[in-house]
Parts: C-alpha cells; structure tokens; sequence
C-alpha cells in the first residue's frame, strides 16, 4: 500500500456527495480515486508527463467547487480509512471493478452572478428548442428528471436507464449555450466530457450506443456537422463513351 490520498468532496444540489482524490507515486505516476461517498472508490494509475500536471488537475477540481477534506488511506478493497490498511505484498495499480449498473454521468449548470436576463432567456429558448426536435425523433421530456428540476436545481446524474437521448441534450446546451451560463458534464471519474462528440465514444458506449447510431438526431441540434449528400447537388449525367 502506498502513501494517503489528499481527498476532496463535492456537494450536490440533491443532497448526494461524491469523493476524489490524487496521490503521488513514486515512480513518475500518479493515483486517482473517485467514487459516491461511505462507497467503494475506483483508482487508476497515470504517468506525469508535465511537471505541473498533477497540480492543474486539482485546481480544475477546485473551480468546479471540491473542497479538500483531508489525508486519508484508500485499502484494495477500495474502502476509505484514516490509516494506512494492511494490505498484501503485491499492490496493484489496475483500477478497482465497479460495475457499470453503479456508474453515473455528471452534470451541472451553473450562472454567473448578475446574469442578463435576456441571456436566461435565450438559454431557455435553446433549451425549449431542442426539446421540440427531439419530440420530433420520439423523446419527450415531460417526465425527464432534468424537465423536473426546471434547470434550476442546476445539477444531478444521468444513469444509464435515462438513455442517450438526455444526454444528448445536454450536451447541445453545452455547445450553444450564452454567455454567463456553463454547462458540465462528466464521468465518474470527474473527467470533463467534451462538446465534440466524434472524441466522446466512451460517452456514448456507456448508454450501449455509438455515433453512426444517433448521427440524425445530433445532426440536427449540431453536434455532428451534417453529412453532404452528392446525389442532391449532382447534376443528371448521361454515360458517355470516349
């Protein structure tokens, strides 16, 4: 077993809590752990390939609101402690198993202080927008947690159950929302999920799915740049012989 964790929490608006922390290794690596709080962590292991890598990532972490709670041990068995473990001999730097039914997608909005209100209101035009296109390719929001919270509770979890089509959606709020108004996603892990989503895979296997599956819906709130079609443009040719 190695040296502590400096471990961090984040609040929810939901009232749940979620734990990471970094640990420095002694071999030019790296640990990271992460998980729901009083549950298993998960851990993976990554070289230091910039003196200030390490450091980045826990200010990104503070920004995003995680506040340090302290210096404590994390056992094989991923359970949190206060001292170091007994553990085996052998340690391993391969991540704890979590199975998939426990992992969450992340995600929050969050306004700067004295928003414009025309920009409150354009971000729920945006919002009003895409939900009118996704009815169109059968997903209705009315009974979707994040239709619930209004976009005021401004965070919570999209499990796997909730489909892509949620996803989705906040994912085009990301890309095209106004000044003033930010909206996150990401892994359990707290890796930032990206607006680009040709680089988002592992995204969209975690709902069972790939790009080619859900291009026409995301075509059409501009996630994906749509496809030209030569057979509408090319003119009507004759075979010719030369």
């Amino acid at each position: 077993m190695s040296g502590p964790f400096q471990l961090y929490h984040f609040d929810n608006n939901d009232g749940s809590s979620k734990v990471w922390g970094v640990r420095f290794n002694n071999d030019s690596t790296f640990t990271t752990c992460w998980g729901k709080s009083l549950a298993k962590m998960s851990l993976k292991t990554k070289g230091i390939t910039h003196p200030d890598m390490v450091h980045k990532l826990i200010r990104s972490k503070e920004r995003k609101g995680y506040v340090l709670s302290g210096n404590f041990f994390v056992g094989d068995d991923g359970k949190i402690a206060t001292v170091q473990p007994q553990t085996d001999p052998i340690e391993t730097a391969f991540p704890l198993n979590v199975s998939q039914e426990d992992t969450r997608i992340y995600w929050s909005i969050k306004y700067i202080n004295n928003l414009p209100s025309e920009n409150f209101q354009s971000f729920k035009a945006l919002s009003e927008r895409f939900k009118t296109i996704f009815v169109r390719f059968g997903k209705n929001f009315d009974q979707d947690p994040i239709k619930k919270s209004g976009l005021v509770r401004n965070s919570g979890i999209i499990k796997k159950e909730d489909g892509v089509f949620v996803f989705l959606f906040l994912l085009a709020l990301k890309k095209f929302s106004p000044v003033g108004v930010t909206v996150s996603l990401s892994h359990d892990d707290d890796v930032e999920i990206s607006d680009r989503l040709k680089m988002e895979t592992e995204a969209l296997s975690f709902f069972d799915t790939d790009l080619e599956s859900i291009r026409s819906i995301a075509e059409e709130i501009g996630l994906l740049a749509k496809r030209l079609d030569l057979s509408m443009i090319a003119p009507e040719l004759e075979d010719f012989y030369f």
